[in-house]
């Protein structure tokens, strides 16, 4: 298991504070709750990725100038490839269990990559997927592809818009810039 320096850790905190404030800015905006995020600064890694989630999940003060964080009530996977393997943290809160759990929302796809749940919790699960050379599998085309799966599941359960309605859209290109997928 790698050691990440205190520089990469920051990074990963940061990347997810970041991306936590822009999930929960988009939910207030369009009552999105489900998310797919691709981690840029996360290598790949699992704990790189917990210390992202850590970082989008953490209570934002209202009276503070940072406002990064504040994505705990919210459904979200964060997705992380590196040359060697597709690392993946869902984390559901325990009151949207009724609708998806986050084993059932990373089973969608793990099956049909021969990826394997490594860790699991209440609220949470994290996997890993093998790269693939020999049949063409590289974690940065899975992690597309996972992020497109995950997104049809979404909508067969009703969780995400499925109509292209643009009064009632959020800014497509603001989404892509940011590296979210709903």
């Amino acid at each position: 298991m790698p050691e990440f320096t205190e520089k990469q850790i920051k990074a990963a905190k940061k990347e997810g504070g970041k991306k936590g404030q822009d999930l929960s800015g988009m939910h207030d905006m369009g009552g999105i709750s489900y998310f797919h995020v691709a981690m840029e600064k996360c290598e790949g890694s699992l704990e790189l990725l917990q210390h992202a989630l850590d970082g989008a999940n953490v209570e934002v003060d209202e009276k503070a100038d940072d406002r990064k964080g504040g994505a705990g009530h919210l459904g979200k996977m964060f997705l992380s490839a590196n040359n060697d393997q597709l690392a993946i943290i869902c984390h559901v809160p325990k009151d949207r269990h009724e609708v998806v759990t986050p084993k059932e929302w990373v089973e969608v796809f793990l099956g049909m990559y021969n990826g394997k749940i490594v860790e699991e919790g209440e609220d949470f699960v994290k996997a890993t997927v093998p790269a693939d050379k020999d049949n063409e599998r590289f974690p940065l085309k899975m992690r597309d592809e996972a992020m497109n799966l995950g997104y049809s599941f979404l909508a067969k359960k009703g969780l995400v818009r499925e109509d292209e309605d643009e009064d009632d859209m959020l800014d497509g290109d603001a989404l892509e810039a940011a590296g979210i997928e709903w």
